[in-house]
């Protein structure tokens, strides 16, 4: 029976995603029209609001005057209005029925609260959860073959908490799930005590989620917010999997697994031992990690999905020491502002713009002062921009301080990828270097030494005259920092071939040589756990690159004797 409610949920799940690329299809052809028709519906419905009276919406008759009348904006701008909406006003940024709030990621910034429309949270529903299923149908339709019955290791938890307004607050990605509830149990292999945590800050879920996942061999797919998470779980994996392989052998858990012990209990309860299992997983272990692990532990394994493109590409590949050639949905480009753009197809990381979900502006990279933004049929291909949101819930000309790069087009919708956050950028002397050029400047290093790096950032310390960098890495296994040195040389050589205006700023002097650390091991994933236990979701927390004053104590004192 479960199997067949299974299958039918992944069959429903399959067609509405198909249901969702060929709305987006419509959409795309008259991407023009739909932005257009977006912005007059916007101003016209929200000109009574308090936010909309005092920005002229009246006024507004055309995108030219958006830009001319509405000035751009960032969340301070909202943060009054709506902290009295969380204490229960209305009418302030919007009229339209906000149904609940998303809180922005723990990993860059003070978490922010951000309303949801219905309509918003309908789109996100449509095209984060039914679209990727949409994207596996295709796949295997191109493979001769019917999408089977989908259970998958989830990676994300789900916590929320409610609001003096009523209203609940969790984070976006996890507001799929939260409508889907009665049916995760047929789609994930976690139970809902691990998927909807009390308090995760107690709990070790990388051991749960993989504990569950390795149990069961049908696992059909793997999912992930963010691929750091997944790839974090299999190196743990390779770490602990003979207490994973004596826990299914005997039905328990490991004593030294952090868990409430009310909650263990629990847990343990409908557990079974398990040695056929165990004696599989056995097997295939003790045979190395040499050769991609989850097709040999899942032999249904179809499928992935999460954010592993471009600024996170690096991730990607080590994934793929575990994973192998597994096809992998790249859900998309979104933020807790809205979701912006989705993949239409499996291993690619371009997406494609939503044209219905708001209204979107795009300002060169480095444009002079006062550039109008352009509009969405404005781009060129292989150009990088700032993107600019107007939402369906009360943002207007939002900065939300993202740069993509437009790789084409989808008929009159821009296909793009992210590349990198503006306060992730490290600038001493006008170099303005990128996140992307400094993971391949890090890759490229690392490949030449021989080293495998877990995690790496840097920090621009102007306490020197000129200030320079001083570059962190994390060796995933101990190297002699008699390297450092010399790897930081490379590192120099690499980085001003990503970047031109490296090697001009060292020739003025306005520059100095890379200072180069080795991390003790674990530092990250320590990192992790600290602001998971501040609050922070681990499937929101994006790879720390750019380290501000205030972080740079805790890497310092984490640098290997």
């Amino acid at each position: 029976m479960a199997d067949f409610f299974r299958s039918m949920v992944s069959g429903f799940g399959g067609m509405l995603g198909l249901i969702e690329h060929k709305k987006l299809e419509i959409y795309a052809k008259h991407g023009v029209k739909t932005q257009e028709h977006n912005l007059k519906k916007l101003m016209r419905t929200n000109k009574n609001t308090e936010y909309g009276k005092k920005c002229n919406f009246k006024d507004v008759k055309s995108v030219k005057d958006y830009q001319d009348i509405v000035p751009l904006s960032t969340y301070d701008d909202y943060a009054d209005y709506i902290d009295r909406m969380v204490q229960g006003e209305k009418n302030l940024i919007t009229t339209w029925h906000i149904g609940r709030y998303a809180e922005s990621s723990g990993s860059v910034g003070k978490p922010k609260y951000i309303p949801q429309s219905a309509r918003q949270l309908w789109n996100c529903q449509c095209f984060s959860f039914s679209a990727p299923v949409g994207c596996a149908v295709k796949y295997f339709r191109s493979k001769g073959k019917k999408l089977p019955p989908q259970k998958g290791l989830l990676t994300i938890e789900i916590t929320s908490h409610k609001l003096p307004c009523g209203k609940t607050v969790s984070c976006l990605s996890g507001i799929p799930l939260m409508y889907l509830k009665p049916i995760v149990p047929y789609i994930s292999t976690s139970p809902k005590e691990v998927l909807f945590p009390k308090d995760p800050s107690k709990m070790n879920m990388h051991y749960l989620k993989m504990r569950y996942g390795l149990e069961n061999r049908n696992v059909s797919y793997l999912s992930t917010i963010i691929v750091t998470v997944l790839e974090t779980m299999f190196r743990y994996l390779e770490e602990n999997w003979e207490m994973f392989v004596d826990d299914i052998e005997k039905g328990k858990i490991d004593p030294s697994i952090e868990l409430p012990p009310e909650l263990r209990a629990k847990l343990e309860k409908r557990m079974k031992p398990n040695p056929k299992r165990a004696a599989e997983l056995r097997r295939e272990f003790e045979k190395g990690f040499d050769t991609p692990i989850a097709p040999r532990i899942w032999p249904k394994l179809g499928w992935a999905f999460g954010m592993g493109a471009s600024s996170l590409s690096i991730y990607s590949k080590r994934l793929r020491r575990y994973t192998g050639d597994l096809p992998m949905h790249n859900l998309g480009y979104g933020a807790s502002e809205a979701l912006m753009a989705v993949p239409l197809s499996l291993d690619t990381d371009d997406c494609v713009m939503l044209p219905q979900n708001g209204f979107f502006e795009f300002l060169p990279v480095d444009a002079p002062e006062g550039t109008r933004p352009l509009t969405m049929n404005q781009l060129e291909p292989g150009k990088d921009y700032e993107v600019i949101v107007t939402n369906l819930s009360g943002l207007y000309r939002y900065r939300i301080e993202d740069v993509v790069r437009c790789t084409g087009y989808y008929y009159e919708s821009p296909t793009v990828t992210f590349m990198y956050r503006l306060n992730q950028v490290v600038n001493i002397a006008g170099e303005k270097t990128s996140q992307q050029m400094l993971d391949w400047s890090v890759a490229k290093m690392a490949e030449e030494f021989g080293i495998n790096v877990t995690g790496h950032s840097i920090y621009a310390d102007l306490s020197t005259s000129p200030g320079h960098y001083v570059l962190f890495v994390e060796p995933g296994e101990p190297v002699s920092s008699d390297k450092c040195e010399a790897m930081a040389k490379a590192f120099d050589k690499y980085l001003s071939d990503s970047n031109l205006f490296i090697s001009d700023a060292k020739n003025t002097g306005t520059l100095g040589d890379t200072e180069m650390h080795f991390l003790r091991q674990g530092t990250y994933e320590e990192q992790r756990e600290a602001l998971k236990k501040r609050g922070a979701n681990l499937n929101q927390i994006k790879p720390l690159r750019v380290i501000k004053e205030d972080k740079k104590d805790f890497f310092f004192s984490h640098i290997a004797e």
